[in-house]
């Protein structure tokens, strides 16, 4: 790979925090993101917070430019790659039966239509796996209905199931990663850099060129330590990294930013000192379990199997969602985990800086207050919305290789 190289433009869809922009930034400094376009007005604070390539960010709904006039008008140059992740919660296995009518569900044609619009040489776009199962409402596959609309505009297609644990991203999560290129060509998927405890025996033939995949304890072990309400947007660090993750993650980082605890109720505390012991929320006393909401007092009959979720020091991760704020607790410490420590273990580097509140009411509930317009992501949903960098990075370097063996 020689230096000499043209620079490779990047165009960025439903930006949110800019996890996948960021990734191909850290694959080379071919990649230029040129222009990022994201909705929401906290996660384009994160993007101005972190724009090192003085890219153009438009903070604007895709769906006012439906036409080739105002996107040719946004976009200042024309990209050779264009990514993103059309917003994926119609789409996810997560929680109830989703609605096929969701609006969400049909923003991939908007990228699609980007993508007709700008011609680039690659797209790339990044989906739950729900994607592969889902059905809209003439019962058709929402995969079929995505592969015919690229192939229409002459885009060979590639999907990708690919986990990001296998890159580096110390978090078991599953994506889907549809890949069009203009060459009619198949592109293979990144080679993995790391395996996942159940997998050794599938990758036994490669298990001594691989890693075994981060833990949770050497992504965070490393952050201050933090009683519940405790820290600050800007801190400092009071250890030395111990293990090369944490030193690539801090790099030459001398402020910690996000590093701040929830505030937990001594109940609550004293609930998650029970877990840490070690016992599940159904042997814990009746004292410190659940209450309903608004139940004066009484035991929560609700299932909390995606809360109180222990996050063990020698695991990898569990997908973090979206709404992680009360999913996890630390490894050795009764509190939720922070921004920065959720951030880590989606592989944002130290020197990434979160904006907006840490956490948001739901949109439900802002709306009965007449609040609609405070309705915004915060620094929890930015995270686990993110595509992680690490992943990023990989998907972004085997696109450079096919670059440079298909673009002469």
């Amino acid at each position: 790979m020689t230096c000499n190289k043209k620079p490779i433009k990047v165009l960025d869809l439903f930006a949110g925090a800019g996890g996948f922009g960021l990734g191909f930034r850290l694959a080379s400094e071919r990649y230029k993101l040129i222009c990022s376009l994201e909705v929401d007005k906290w996660a384009v604070e994160t993007l101005e917070a972190n724009n090192k390539d003085n890219q153009i960010i438009i903070h604007d709904d895709i769906r006012q430019f439906d036409t080739t006039k105002r996107i040719m008008n946004a976009c200042p140059s024309r990209p050779h790659i264009i990514i993103g992740g059309p917003p994926c919660q119609g789409f996810s296995v997560a929680g109830p039966v989703k609605d096929v009518k969701d609006p969400r569900n049909s923003l991939f044609k908007n990228f699609a239509q980007w993508v007709s619009v700008l011609t680039p040489k690659l797209f790339v776009m990044e989906n739950v796996r729900g994607l592969l199962s889902r059905k809209n409402e003439e019962g058709e596959k929402v995969i079929e209905i995505i592969k015919n609309t690229f192939s229409s505009i002459g885009y060979a297609i590639d999907i990708w199931e690919l986990n990001a644990a296998n890159y580096g991203v110390p978090q078991n999560r599953s994506r889907i990663i549809i890949v069009g290129n203009k060459w009619g060509s198949t592109i293979s998927v990144p080679c993995i850099t790391h395996y996942l405890p159940d997998q050794k025996i599938k990758f036994r033939k490669i298990l001594k060129k691989i890693s075994p995949a981060i833990k949770v304890i050497t992504a965070i072990g490393d952050l201050p330590k933090l009683r519940a309400g405790e820290g600050r947007e800007q801190s400092e660090y009071t250890n030395e990294p111990r293990n090369d993750f944490q030193r690539y993650l801090r790099g030459d980082q001398n402020i910690l930013y996000n590093h701040v605890c929830m505030w937990h109720l001594p109940r609550v505390v004293k609930r998650y000192e029970e877990i840490l012991k070690g016992l599940s929320l159904d042997e814990i006393s009746n004292e410190l379990r659940v209450r309903k909401r608004n139940g004066n007092g009484q035991i929560s009959s609700s299932s909390y199997h995606s809360n109180y979720r222990h996050l063990k020091p020698k695991m990898v991760s569990y997908t973090v969602p979206a709404s992680f704020y009360s999913n996890f607790i630390h490894p050795s410490q009764p509190r939720n985990i922070t921004s920065r420590e959720a951030a880590r273990l989606q592989s944002f580097p130290d020197s990434y800086i979160f904006k907006g509140k840490r956490t948001q009411v739901s949109s439900k509930l802002l709306i009965k207050q007449g609040k609609e317009t405070e309705n915004h992501l915060s620094q929890y949903n930015q995270i686990g919305n993110a595509v992680p960098p690490l992943l990023a990075k990989a998907i972004a370097n085997r696109l450079l290789e096919f670059l440079d063996e298909n673009d002469k």
